[in-house]
């Protein structure tokens, strides 16, 4: 087994409301970086975090679970914790020991009680928070309502970095708001480059600002480079 010093590990915690996808964006980046070679669905049950019968037979978290993987030399922990209050217990402990947290929110619900407590304990513990939306391809998924929702409970906190691309009603690809980039889809997990449609020119320049006023926040210098335009 290879060994990682302290400064090589980050332990990750996945938070969010019962239901909004957390075992399966962990299962989607134990995947993507080589911990596991299929990706399951919930319903087939035993995902690499779900493994408990009564998980499976249940189709939902109960328990934490430890999911290593490794990115760029560095041993990442992700902490898959149960979304529903009955087992809260368990995402305090995950807390305990966490670096850094993803709230997975899907824009087809969403801002949902489970969303705002994930929030609140992160606040209250100080970690850094990172949002991963779900449900991108679902017809009733909204991205703009639950970025402005976010907004509106938060503030500067949020900044959006990447906005869809819908072509011809799918969700084909994506702008890279940071770099102001297209990219599409392509297979096995893989995108190329694609030009950004008219249509989101107003979307994107809203969340583009986002972006900009967050950092401006950072420091005294970027505010007053901010005001200076």
């Amino acid at each position: 087994m290879k060994a990682y010093t302290s400064e090589n590990i980050r332990n990750v915690i996945v938070l969010g409301h019962g239901g909004s996808g957390k075992t399966t964006v962990v299962e989607a980046l134990a995947f993507a970086t080589g911990a596991i070679s299929r990706m399951k669905k919930i319903d087939e049950g035993g995902t690499i975090s779900d493994y408990d019968l009564e998980e499976i037979r249940r189709k939902n978290s109960i328990n934490l679970s430890i999911i290593p993987i490794e990115w760029e030399g560095i041993k990442i922990n992700l902490i898959d914790t149960p979304g529903f209050f009955d087992f809260v217990g368990e995402v305090y402990q995950g807390l305990s020991v966490a670096d850094g947290a993803i709230i997975v929110i899907s824009c087809k619900h969403n801002i949902e009680v489970g969303t705002i407590k994930s929030f609140e304990l992160c606040m209250k513990y100080n970690i850094p928070i990172m949002v991963f939306v779900t449900d991108m391809d679902d017809p009733n998924g909204d991205y703009i309502g639950t970025i402005r929702g976010l907004n509106e409970l938060y503030g500067k906190k949020i900044a959006p970095f990447h906005l869809p691309i819908y072509e011809k009603g799918e969700f084909s690809a994506f702008v890279n708001v940071v770099k102001m980039e297209g990219r599409r889809f392509i297979e096995n997990g893989f995108y190329e480059d694609c030009p950004i449609p008219e249509e989101i020119t107003d979307e994107l320049a809203g969340c583009r600002q986002m972006i900009i006023e967050s950092v401006a926040e950072t420091s005294d210098e970027f505010m007053d480079r901010y005001f200076n335009g």
